[in-house]
């Protein structure tokens, strides 16, 4: 009788706290590169033009009318580095109980908040992603100083509150990726052929999927990587500070990395989505792995 009793109290003391030493709960935050976005598609597996014109017809009016749900249509989280992450994790051995991918597509750091109070308040032992400030680049207005400071302040707002709604967990910090360093391995790459004309990447970044348009101007001035360089090391090495900042500041038990996972390099043309610009089935595989491995590195035995 003592012993069932035990075993029951053993029992709810686990549900309470929600976790247990092999189970692990994955939320990632960010922006459509962890949202998967056009991941489903490829620069080497060319659309014939029907599919083409709906995809692009997808896109027109999901932006321009700021359509959540019509751009989410265009996320595929199956192919996106969170889902091949947590099938490495158990590979590995972990119990992955659960995956939550938050990200939304077009989404600067100021939309994280939101995004962790989405994912809302847990118990169980959690490993929290957050990877973004790609379109801070893109679109934050004002000089470098301007960037940074708008960007710490937006990650301290999601830090504070993702350290509010968790407890012995570990949050990691991945760095932006070097954007600039696409635009020599795909300017010219033809993406699209049709009877009557060939379309090359540069069409694609200046007309059809113009995300960030002037960055292709600034390279063919030769001037991209000088000006995105130094603006996306600084948001790295502001991220590199929180998670120092962010060790000493939690009094929840939670850790904090900042995680040096690299983009799959070389960057060659098959790890890219039909756009030109976002990172397509096979290169989300391979980033993945770049962030398991620094995982282990960082944690070392307790891996």
């Amino acid at each position: 009788m003592v012993k069932r009793v035990f075993l029951s109290l053993l029992v709810l003391c686990f549900s309470l706290v929600g976790f247990s030493a092999d189970s692990l709960r994955m939320e990632t935050y960010g922006d459509s590169l962890t949202a998967g976005f056009l991941a489903g598609t490829s620069l080497k597996k060319p659309l014939e033009i029907s599919e083409m014109s709906g995809l692009l017809e997808k896109l027109a009016f999901g932006f321009l009318q700021k359509n959540r749900e019509l751009l989410k249509k265009l996320e595929a989280n199956d192919k996106a580095w969170p889902y091949f992450l947590s099938e490495n994790l158990k590979d590995e051995g972990k119990q992955v109980s659960d995956l939550m991918n938050l990200a939304i597509s077009g989404s600067k750091s100021s939309g994280l908040l939101s995004q962790v109070q989405a994912g809302g308040a847990t118990h169980k032992y959690t490993w929290g992603f957050f990877f973004v400030g790609h379109n801070d680049l893109c679109h934050v207005k004002g000089d470098e100083a301007a960037l940074v400071q708008q960007f710490d302040e937006h990650l301290n707002a999601a830090l504070t509150e993702w350290d509010r709604n968790h407890q012995n967990s570990v949050m990691f910090l991945i760095p932006t990726g070097p954007i600039y360093q696409l635009y020599p391995v795909l300017d010219n790459y033809v993406w699209f052929q049709s009877e009557e004309k060939t379309f090359r990447c540069q069409d694609a970044w200046t007309k059809y999927f113009p995300y960030c348009a002037r960055f292709y101007l600034r390279y063919k001035k030769g001037e991209l990587e000088s000006h995105l360089k130094p603006r996306g090391d600084s948001l790295n090495q502001a991220l590199s500070q929180l998670a120092h900042e962010w060790i000493k500041k939690s009094g929840r038990g939670n850790r904090f990395f900042y995680l040096e996972a690299q983009w799959p390099f070389p960057l060659q043309p098959e790890y890219f989505a039909l756009d030109c610009y976002h990172i397509a089935e096979e290169g989300q595989r391979i980033f993945a792995q770049n962030i398991l491995n620094v995982i282990k590195s960082k944690l070392g035995e307790e891996f």
